[in-house]
Order: structure tokens, then C-alpha cells, then sequence
């Protein structure tokens, strides 16, 4: 198993412990690649999309990570995500991802609401600004970016890297504030994929990833 964005390796530890599989990290930090060694664990530095890392590996792992993949623009972010999962489509077997689902109440409004906030230093300042009064709304990626997405969102965005969907699994529900209401949040959730390479290699973009 390769964990794409493993920090210190606690989450690669785990699935070892209980699979007796052998897992590697791959991570950008350093000091993470360096505390993953000390534990034992074994890691290389690199980023999601630095095809150096892509050895092949029965499993590739992205444990919350394509939602920190964002460009300056919406088509930019969307290709970013796209291309770090398309890496992996020839050297390995399969893709696990677990990712933050943000329903709307109006379309799919509210990752995009979020997107454009967080990655405007304006509108992160004054983000910062309220969150001091308003602390469910503090965020440790103001003036950086992130991009969340719907469920049916993040299939799009799968189905143009050129995979399908072998199995998903919806988590539960997340409490969702009110002042995040106010983005117009319906539901929070973090849900599970497990994607096989397409068969006909094909990476068109669906409807649901535009």
C-alpha cells in the first residue's frame, strides 16, 4: 500500500498493524518523511503529482488529501486532482479515497463558496476576522485554498482520472453549525472509494465533474 500525503506515517502504522500488508508513505514534509523512518515506517519525500514516486503498489492510498490539491482556478483544481489520481492508473490495482462531502442546499454551491474564500487573501482575512468571534468557523487553510466537494462531485472528478467506482461507503454525519449554515451547508460527511482502473483507459469528463 502507498499512503499519498501520510504526514507521520500514523495512519500507514495502523493499516499494518491490522492488515500485515506493507505500507509506504509518501509525503512532501521532511520532518513527517523523516518521523515515519524513526517509527519504522517506510517513506519517501514527494508530492502527489511527482511521477518518481508512482512505483507500482497494489493499493494507493489518499487519506483526505485531493481536497488540499487547488490551483487558481477551478478548472486549474479540478486538473490537479485529476492528474494526481491518474498517476496511479497503470501501477496500481486499485485507489482507496476517503475525502470530506459537502452537500449544498443549492446545487453544489458551498465547496465552490469555500473554494473562492479560502483562497482570496482578502476574503481570508476577513474569514480569520469573523472566525475570532465565530469559532466553528475557524480554518487552517485560509489564504492557501481548499477545495470540497458533493459526492457526486468527487465521482466526476474519478471518472476523468479514469477510473470507476468498485465500491463506496457514505459516512456518518457531521454536525454542521450554524453560522456554516450560512455558506449554505446541508450535510458533512467523510465517505469512502474504492476505484479500479477503467478497462478502456478512457478520461473523458463527465457532466458531474464540469
Amino acid at each position: 500500500v502507498t499512503d499519498v500525503g501520510g504526514g507521520c506515517g500514523y495512519f500507514a502504522r495502523r493499516l499494518a498493524h491490522l492488515t500485515g500488508h506493507r505500507v509506504r508513505v509518501v509525503d512532501m514534509d521532511e520532518a513527517s518523511v523523516e518521523a515515519c523512518r524513526k517509527a519504522g515506517v517506510e517513506a519517501v519525500r514527494g508530492d502527489a503529482l511527482d511521477p518518481r514516486v508512482a512505483a507500482p503498489a497494489d493499493v494507493v492510498s489518499f487519506n483526505l488529501i485531493l481536497h488540499h490539491l487547488v490551483g487558481g482556478s477551478e478548472r486549474a483544481t479540478l486538473d490537479l486532482q485529476r492528474r494526481a489520481l491518474a498517476l496511479w492508473t497503470s501501477q496500481a490495482r486499485a485507489v482507496f479515497v476517503n475525502e470530506y462531502i459537502y452537500e449544498s442546499y443549492l446545487g453544489r454551491l458551498s465547496g465552490w463558496l469555500i473554494f473562492q474564500i479560502t483562497k482570496s487573501r482578502l476574503l481570508s482575512w476577513i474569514g480569520r476576522a469573523v472566525s475570532t468571534v465565530v469559532p466553528s468557523l475557524r480554518a487552517n487553510t485560509f489564504g492557501v485554498g481548499v477545495r470540497f466537494r458533493a459526492h457526486k462531485e468527487w465521482l466526476g472528478v474519478f471518472a476523468a482520472a479514469g477510473y470507476e467506482v468498485a465500491s463506496s461507503v457514505l459516512g456518518e454525519e457531521e454536525t454542521v453549525s450554524l453560522p456554516r449554515r450560512l455558506l449554505l451547508i446541508r450535510r458533512i460527511r467523510r465517505d469512502s472509494f474504492l476505484l479500479k482502473p477503467r478497462q478502456d483507459g478512457l478520461q473523458a469528463v463527465p457532466a458531474a465533474a464540469r
